[in-house]
Protein backbone atom coordinates (compact mmCIF):
# COMPACT_ATOMS: atom_id res chain seq x y z
CA UNK A 1 0.00 0.00 0.00
CA UNK A 2 0.74 3.21 -0.18
CA UNK A 3 -0.13 5.09 2.89
CA UNK A 4 0.37 8.82 3.24
CA UNK A 5 0.58 10.00 6.97
CA UNK A 6 -0.57 13.31 8.18
CA UNK A 7 0.20 15.41 11.05
CA UNK A 8 0.98 18.97 11.98
CA UNK A 9 4.11 17.97 13.87
CA UNK A 10 6.47 15.44 13.62
CA UNK A 11 9.71 14.54 14.99
CA UNK A 12 12.22 15.56 16.11
CA UNK A 13 9.01 17.40 17.57
CA UNK A 14 8.00 16.03 20.93
CA UNK A 15 4.81 15.07 21.77
CA UNK A 16 2.35 11.60 21.57
CA UNK A 17 0.97 12.07 18.58
CA UNK A 18 4.60 12.67 16.99
CA UNK A 19 5.49 9.56 18.44
CA UNK A 20 2.42 7.65 17.53
CA UNK A 21 3.01 8.62 14.07
CA UNK A 22 6.36 7.95 13.77
CA UNK A 23 6.10 4.41 14.79
CA UNK A 24 3.05 3.64 13.03
CA UNK A 25 4.85 5.29 10.02
CA UNK A 26 8.33 2.93 10.36
CA UNK A 27 6.24 0.10 11.04
CA UNK A 28 4.23 -0.07 8.14
CA UNK A 29 7.85 0.54 6.05
CA UNK A 30 8.91 -2.52 7.55
CA UNK A 31 6.22 -4.57 6.64
CA UNK A 32 6.54 -3.30 2.71
CA UNK A 33 4.21 -0.84 2.64
CA UNK A 34 5.23 2.70 0.87
CA UNK A 35 5.16 5.70 3.43
CA UNK A 36 4.93 9.59 2.86
CA UNK A 37 4.62 12.01 5.60
CA UNK A 38 3.16 15.43 4.71
CA UNK A 39 3.77 17.67 7.78
CA UNK A 40 4.70 21.39 9.01
CA UNK A 41 8.26 22.87 9.85
CA UNK A 42 6.86 23.46 13.85
CA UNK A 43 8.34 22.09 16.59
CA UNK A 44 5.88 23.62 19.08
CA UNK A 45 2.70 25.62 19.03
CA UNK A 46 3.39 27.78 22.40
CA UNK A 47 5.71 29.82 21.52
CA UNK A 48 5.34 29.16 18.22
CA UNK A 49 8.86 27.48 17.21
CA UNK A 50 9.85 26.17 14.08
CA UNK A 51 12.66 23.18 14.06
CA UNK A 52 16.15 23.91 13.64
CA UNK A 53 17.54 22.60 10.11
CA UNK A 54 18.73 20.62 8.73
CA UNK A 55 16.33 17.72 9.65
CA UNK A 56 17.64 14.40 10.20
CA UNK A 57 17.67 12.24 7.07
CA UNK A 58 14.54 9.37 7.26
CA UNK A 59 14.21 6.07 5.51
CA UNK A 60 11.24 7.58 3.92
CA UNK A 61 10.10 11.42 1.83
CA UNK A 62 8.94 13.65 4.92
CA UNK A 63 7.68 16.69 3.75
CA UNK A 64 7.80 19.44 5.78
CA UNK A 65 5.34 22.67 4.94
CA UNK A 66 6.35 26.10 6.01
CA UNK A 67 3.18 26.42 9.00
CA UNK A 68 1.74 29.93 9.72
CA UNK A 69 -0.01 31.29 12.56
CA UNK A 70 -3.55 33.25 11.96
CA UNK A 71 -5.11 33.88 15.21
CA UNK A 72 -4.33 32.95 18.48
CA UNK A 73 -5.96 29.87 19.61
CA UNK A 74 -4.96 26.94 22.12
CA UNK A 75 -3.76 23.21 20.91
CA UNK A 76 -2.33 24.67 17.31
CA UNK A 77 -6.05 25.69 16.02
CA UNK A 78 -5.05 28.78 14.53
CA UNK A 79 -1.67 27.31 12.70
CA UNK A 80 -2.20 26.55 8.74
CA UNK A 81 0.20 25.12 6.25
CA UNK A 82 -1.04 26.20 2.64
CA UNK A 83 1.54 23.87 1.22
CA UNK A 84 0.34 21.34 2.97
CA UNK A 85 -3.14 21.81 1.12
CA UNK A 86 -1.35 21.42 -2.08
CA UNK A 87 0.38 18.74 -1.09
CA UNK A 88 -2.73 17.00 -0.31
CA UNK A 89 -4.28 17.45 -3.93
CA UNK A 90 -1.72 16.18 -5.67
CA UNK A 91 0.18 13.27 -3.94
CA UNK A 92 0.13 9.35 -5.19
CA UNK A 93 -1.48 7.37 -2.60
CA UNK A 94 -3.85 4.75 -1.83
CA UNK A 95 -4.72 5.44 1.70
CA UNK A 96 -4.61 8.95 3.26
CA UNK A 97 -4.09 8.85 7.21
CA UNK A 98 -4.37 12.42 8.71
CA UNK A 99 -3.85 13.44 12.81
CA UNK A 100 -5.83 15.19 15.67
CA UNK A 101 -8.98 16.72 15.96
CA UNK A 102 -9.80 19.98 14.13
CA UNK A 103 -6.36 21.21 12.92
CA UNK A 104 -5.09 21.80 9.96
CA UNK A 105 -4.07 18.55 8.89
CA UNK A 106 -7.83 17.27 9.35
CA UNK A 107 -9.30 20.27 7.43
CA UNK A 108 -7.25 19.79 4.15
CA UNK A 109 -7.04 16.19 4.33
CA UNK A 110 -11.22 16.51 4.08
CA UNK A 111 -10.54 18.80 1.93
CA UNK A 112 -8.71 16.66 -0.44
CA UNK A 113 -10.66 14.05 0.08
CA UNK A 114 -13.76 16.00 -1.25
CA UNK A 115 -12.02 16.17 -4.54
CA UNK A 116 -9.52 13.09 -4.48
CA UNK A 117 -11.02 9.19 -4.64
CA UNK A 118 -8.55 8.11 -2.23
CA UNK A 119 -9.78 6.91 0.99
CA UNK A 120 -9.15 9.15 3.93
CA UNK A 121 -8.95 7.49 8.09
CA UNK A 122 -9.13 10.36 10.36
CA UNK A 123 -7.07 9.54 13.63
CA UNK A 124 -8.92 12.26 16.22
CA UNK A 125 -6.75 12.11 19.10
CA UNK A 126 -9.55 13.69 20.83
CA UNK A 127 -10.97 14.14 24.60
CA UNK A 128 -14.09 16.30 25.57
CA UNK A 129 -11.97 19.55 26.42
CA UNK A 130 -13.02 21.82 28.56
CA UNK A 131 -16.69 22.01 28.10
CA UNK A 132 -16.98 25.57 27.22
CA UNK A 133 -19.49 26.58 24.64
CA UNK A 134 -17.28 27.99 22.22
CA UNK A 135 -15.26 24.75 22.39
CA UNK A 136 -18.44 22.79 21.92
CA UNK A 137 -19.40 24.99 18.66
CA UNK A 138 -15.89 24.35 17.09
CA UNK A 139 -15.86 20.57 17.93
CA UNK A 140 -19.57 20.22 16.30
CA UNK A 141 -17.96 22.19 13.21
CA UNK A 142 -15.07 20.00 13.09
CA UNK A 143 -17.02 16.64 13.22
CA UNK A 144 -19.57 18.12 10.30
CA UNK A 145 -17.07 19.48 8.23
CA UNK A 146 -13.85 17.21 8.39
CA UNK A 147 -14.91 14.07 9.77
CA UNK A 148 -17.85 13.08 7.57
CA UNK A 149 -15.37 13.53 4.98
CA UNK A 150 -13.44 10.40 6.18
CA UNK A 151 -14.27 6.70 5.27
CA UNK A 152 -13.55 6.04 8.31
CA UNK A 153 -12.35 7.59 12.31
CA UNK A 154 -10.37 5.79 14.46
CA UNK A 155 -10.34 6.42 18.08
CA UNK A 156 -8.18 4.99 20.92
CA UNK A 157 -10.68 4.39 23.71
CA UNK A 158 -14.50 4.25 24.40
CA UNK A 159 -14.41 7.38 25.72
CA UNK A 160 -13.42 9.04 22.24
CA UNK A 161 -15.85 7.41 21.13
CA UNK A 162 -18.43 8.30 23.12
CA UNK A 163 -17.12 12.15 22.57
CA UNK A 164 -17.48 11.62 18.84
CA UNK A 165 -20.94 10.14 18.53
CA UNK A 166 -22.26 13.19 20.70
CA UNK A 167 -20.97 15.32 18.10
CA UNK A 168 -22.97 13.52 15.06
CA UNK A 169 -20.43 11.08 13.89
CA UNK A 170 -21.81 7.82 12.28
CA UNK A 171 -21.21 5.27 15.00
CA UNK A 172 -20.49 2.62 11.78
CA UNK A 173 -17.83 4.77 10.58
CA UNK A 174 -15.67 4.80 14.11
CA UNK A 175 -13.05 2.20 14.92
CA UNK A 176 -11.53 1.60 17.67
CA UNK A 177 -7.54 1.01 18.02
CA UNK A 178 -5.45 1.87 20.82
CA UNK A 179 -1.90 3.11 20.65
CA UNK A 180 0.90 0.49 20.33
CA UNK A 181 4.25 0.82 22.46
CA UNK A 182 7.32 -1.29 21.03
CA UNK A 183 7.61 -3.75 24.16
CA UNK A 184 11.12 -5.15 22.69
CA UNK A 185 12.99 -1.93 24.65
CA UNK A 186 11.70 -3.18 27.89
CA UNK A 187 12.77 -6.55 27.60
CA UNK A 188 15.50 -8.28 29.34
CA UNK A 189 15.88 -5.29 32.12
CA UNK A 190 18.45 -6.61 34.88
CA UNK A 191 16.31 -6.57 38.40
CA UNK A 192 15.47 -3.08 39.38
CA UNK A 193 18.44 -1.47 41.34
CA UNK A 194 17.36 -0.40 45.25
CA UNK A 195 17.08 3.23 45.41
CA UNK A 196 19.66 5.22 47.23
CA UNK A 197 17.90 7.62 49.85
CA UNK A 198 14.40 7.05 49.44
CA UNK A 199 11.91 5.93 46.05
CA UNK A 200 12.08 7.53 42.81
CA UNK A 201 8.98 9.30 41.69
CA UNK A 202 9.19 9.30 37.86
CA UNK A 203 6.82 11.77 35.24
CA UNK A 204 7.48 11.57 31.41
CA UNK A 205 5.91 14.48 29.11
CA UNK A 206 6.03 17.91 28.20
CA UNK A 207 5.61 20.82 31.38
CA UNK A 208 2.58 22.53 31.04
CA UNK A 209 0.61 23.61 33.61
CA UNK A 210 -2.36 23.68 31.72
CA UNK A 211 -2.55 20.10 30.79
CA UNK A 212 -0.31 18.13 33.07
CA UNK A 213 -1.47 18.92 36.58
CA UNK A 214 2.04 19.89 37.35
CA UNK A 215 1.00 22.23 40.35
CA UNK A 216 -0.92 19.39 42.25
CA UNK A 217 1.84 17.15 41.88
CA UNK A 218 4.74 19.15 43.42
CA UNK A 219 2.04 19.70 46.26
CA UNK A 220 1.67 16.33 46.39
CA UNK A 221 5.00 15.60 46.81
CA UNK A 222 5.25 18.05 49.57
CA UNK A 223 2.59 16.52 52.16
CA UNK A 224 4.49 13.47 52.05
CA UNK A 225 6.57 13.12 55.24
CA UNK A 226 10.33 13.90 54.39
CA UNK A 227 11.30 10.79 55.80
CA UNK A 228 10.08 8.49 53.22
CA UNK A 229 12.83 10.38 51.04
CA UNK A 230 10.68 10.51 47.89
CA UNK A 231 11.74 12.23 45.38
CA UNK A 232 10.56 13.49 41.99
CA UNK A 233 12.05 13.60 38.41
CA UNK A 234 10.40 15.58 35.48
CA UNK A 235 11.77 14.60 32.20
CA UNK A 236 10.37 15.85 28.82
CA UNK A 237 10.02 19.44 27.12
CA UNK A 238 9.51 22.58 28.59
CA UNK A 239 6.10 23.86 28.02
CA UNK A 240 6.43 27.13 30.32
CA UNK A 241 6.01 24.65 32.84
CA UNK A 242 10.11 24.62 34.57
CA UNK A 243 10.04 28.01 36.06
CA UNK A 244 6.34 27.36 38.00
CA UNK A 245 7.29 23.98 39.33
CA UNK A 246 10.84 24.90 40.57
CA UNK A 247 9.22 28.10 41.84
CA UNK A 248 6.68 26.39 43.86
CA UNK A 249 9.18 23.81 44.93
CA UNK A 250 10.79 26.41 46.51
CA UNK A 251 7.91 28.16 48.34
CA UNK A 252 7.55 24.49 49.44
CA UNK A 253 10.72 23.62 50.73
CA UNK A 254 10.73 20.24 48.52
CA UNK A 255 13.24 21.72 45.96
CA UNK A 256 15.83 19.59 46.83
CA UNK A 257 13.49 16.53 46.04
CA UNK A 258 12.44 17.75 42.51
CA UNK A 259 14.76 17.35 39.27
CA UNK A 260 13.99 18.69 36.03
CA UNK A 261 15.79 16.88 33.40
CA UNK A 262 14.54 18.40 30.38
CA UNK A 263 14.17 16.10 27.06
CA UNK A 264 16.19 13.20 26.90
CA UNK A 265 17.35 11.17 24.29
CA UNK A 266 15.41 7.89 23.97
CA UNK A 267 17.84 5.58 25.80
CA UNK A 268 18.42 7.89 28.82
CA UNK A 269 14.58 8.17 29.09
CA UNK A 270 14.44 4.47 29.27
CA UNK A 271 17.10 4.95 32.07
CA UNK A 272 14.58 7.31 33.74
CA UNK A 273 11.78 4.13 33.53
CA UNK A 274 14.66 1.70 34.67
CA UNK A 275 15.73 3.37 37.87
CA UNK A 276 12.27 4.56 38.66
CA UNK A 277 10.09 3.08 42.08
CA UNK A 278 6.60 4.65 40.71
CA UNK A 279 4.92 6.73 37.74
CA UNK A 280 2.90 9.92 38.13
CA UNK A 281 0.42 11.08 35.25
CA UNK A 282 -1.77 14.01 36.65
CA UNK A 283 -2.91 15.16 34.24
CA UNK A 284 -6.38 17.85 33.80
CA UNK A 285 -7.06 16.24 30.87
CA UNK A 286 -5.68 13.33 28.57
CA UNK A 287 -7.08 11.56 25.55
CA UNK A 288 -4.60 8.94 26.02
CA UNK A 289 -1.33 8.60 27.86
CA UNK A 290 1.28 6.74 25.54
CA UNK A 291 3.79 7.03 28.81
CA UNK A 292 1.40 4.99 31.03
CA UNK A 293 2.16 2.02 28.41
CA UNK A 294 5.89 2.50 28.92
CA UNK A 295 5.64 3.13 32.77
CA UNK A 296 3.37 -0.83 32.33
CA UNK A 297 6.04 -1.97 30.18
CA UNK A 298 8.95 -1.23 32.49
CA UNK A 299 7.10 -2.73 35.34
CA UNK A 300 6.01 0.41 37.65
CA UNK A 301 3.32 1.14 39.92
CA UNK A 302 1.02 4.17 38.65
CA UNK A 303 -0.47 7.66 39.61
CA UNK A 304 -2.60 9.02 37.88
CA UNK A 305 -5.62 11.21 37.18
CA UNK A 306 -9.29 9.83 36.81
CA UNK A 307 -10.04 12.07 33.12
CA UNK A 308 -9.99 10.94 29.62
CA UNK A 309 -8.51 7.57 28.33
CA UNK A 310 -6.36 7.55 31.15
CA UNK A 311 -9.18 4.93 33.29
CA UNK A 312 -9.17 2.70 29.55
CA UNK A 313 -5.29 2.52 29.45
CA UNK A 314 -4.80 1.37 33.20
CA UNK A 315 -6.46 -0.75 35.43
CA UNK A 316 -7.35 1.47 38.81
CA UNK A 317 -7.23 -0.90 41.93
CA UNK A 318 -5.32 -3.38 39.48
CA UNK A 319 -1.77 -1.66 38.55
CA UNK A 320 -2.58 2.12 39.04
CA UNK A 321 -4.36 4.43 41.68
CA UNK A 322 -6.20 6.84 39.88
CA UNK A 323 -6.91 10.57 42.01
CA UNK A 324 -9.18 13.35 41.12
CA UNK A 325 -7.39 16.08 38.95
CA UNK A 326 -5.99 18.69 41.10
CA UNK A 327 -5.97 16.89 44.32
CA UNK A 328 -2.83 17.19 45.70
CA UNK A 329 -4.29 15.91 48.39
CA UNK A 330 -5.22 12.50 46.45
CA UNK A 331 -1.74 12.59 45.45
CA UNK A 332 0.08 12.44 48.67
CA UNK A 333 -2.33 9.43 50.12
CA UNK A 334 -1.43 7.76 47.00
CA UNK A 335 1.88 8.03 47.07
CA UNK A 336 2.31 7.78 50.56
CA UNK A 337 0.34 4.11 50.49
CA UNK A 338 2.37 3.01 47.42
CA UNK A 339 6.13 3.81 48.87
CA UNK A 340 4.80 2.43 51.91
CA UNK A 341 3.98 -0.82 50.65
CA UNK A 342 6.11 -2.93 48.89
CA UNK A 343 3.92 -6.25 48.37
CA UNK A 344 1.43 -3.55 46.96
CA UNK A 345 4.01 -1.87 44.66
CA UNK A 346 5.00 -5.72 43.30
CA UNK A 347 1.55 -6.54 42.46
CA UNK A 348 0.95 -3.47 40.55
CA UNK A 349 4.19 -4.22 38.53
CA UNK A 350 3.40 -7.51 37.62
CA UNK A 351 -0.08 -6.83 37.00
CA UNK A 352 1.07 -3.52 34.72
CA UNK A 353 3.58 -5.38 32.63
CA UNK A 354 0.55 -8.75 32.28
CA UNK A 355 -1.95 -5.58 30.84
CA UNK A 356 0.77 -3.85 28.48
CA UNK A 357 0.74 -6.53 26.19
CA UNK A 358 -2.92 -5.78 24.66
CA UNK A 359 -0.57 -2.86 23.48
CA UNK A 360 2.09 -4.47 21.82
CA UNK A 361 2.78 -2.82 18.32
CA UNK A 362 2.70 -7.29 16.66
CA UNK A 363 -1.29 -6.83 18.46
CA UNK A 364 -1.86 -3.42 17.18
CA UNK A 365 -0.30 -2.89 13.73
CA UNK A 366 -2.42 -5.66 12.24
CA UNK A 367 -4.93 -4.25 13.00
CA UNK A 368 -3.91 -1.09 11.29
CA UNK A 369 -2.88 -2.85 8.22
CA UNK A 370 -6.78 -4.62 7.66
CA UNK A 371 -8.29 -1.38 8.56
CA UNK A 372 -6.26 0.55 5.32
CA UNK A 373 -6.85 -2.77 3.13
CA UNK A 374 -10.78 -3.05 3.81
CA UNK A 375 -11.62 0.90 2.85
CA UNK A 376 -8.83 0.45 0.00
CA UNK A 377 -11.04 -2.64 -1.58
CA UNK A 378 -14.46 -1.22 -1.12
CA UNK A 379 -12.97 1.41 -3.43
CA UNK A 380 -11.84 -0.86 -5.60
CA UNK A 381 -15.17 -2.89 -5.49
Amino acid sequence: MRVVEVTQRYPPALGGVEIHVDAIAHRLHARGHSVQIVTTDLARERPFTRLSTPQPEEIFPVRRHRAFRTIPAPHGLGIVAPGMALDLLTVRADVIHAHAFGVSPTWFASFARRLRPIPLVIETHADAGRGTSGSRAYARAVASLTLRAADRVVVQTHLEEGVLRSLGVDPSHLALIPDGIDLSEFSGWPERPRSEGGPTLLFVGRLSIEQKGLEPLVRGLAGVPSELGLRLRLVGPDWGGKSPVEALARKLGVEDRVTVTGPLPRAELLQEYARADLFVLPSLFEPYGIVLTEAMAAGLPIVASRVGGIPEVVAEGENALLCSPNDSEALTAAFVRLATDAPLRARFARAGVERVQRFSWSVVLPQWIALFESIISRRGA
